[in-house]
């Protein structure tokens, strides 16, 4: 493993309806409790790395992670989950991979 390895982190932002759940007009944003397991558990298992979930909305530390912010300011909810690594946040997914392809990324960034 590279000295990049180290804690991932995964930055979600639970799933809401902004025009209600029955409306037509636009889908959920956001993710669901199993979508984000589904990731956390895949590259615990796969990779054998501690996963953090951090929830954008909730979490007071958000300040401490900008590069992360500026990708939600720059892109929006569609950029979410995002996927970093190590404690300098070195992002190595953004939008909604599945669980095969977030172990490949973060797999080829750490060279594991």
């Amino acid at each position: 493993m590279s000295q990049n390895s180290g804690v991932v982190r995964i930055f979600m932002m639970p799933q809401q309806f902004p025009c209600g759940p029955q409306s037509s007009c636009c889908g959920p944003i956001g993710q669901s409790e199993e979508e984000i397991e589904g990731l956390k558990s895949a590259i615990e298992r796969e990779l054998g790395l501690q996963v953090e979930v951090v929830n954008i909305i909730e979490d007071k530390s958000m300040k401490n992670h900008l590069g992360v912010l500026r990708l939600i300011q720059s892109f929006g909810p569609m950029a979410l989950p995002i996927i970093t690594i190590g404690e300098e946040d070195e992002v190595v997914s953004i939008g909604t991979p599945t669980p095969e392809e977030a172990v490949l990324a973060i797999r080829e960034k750490v060279g594991v």
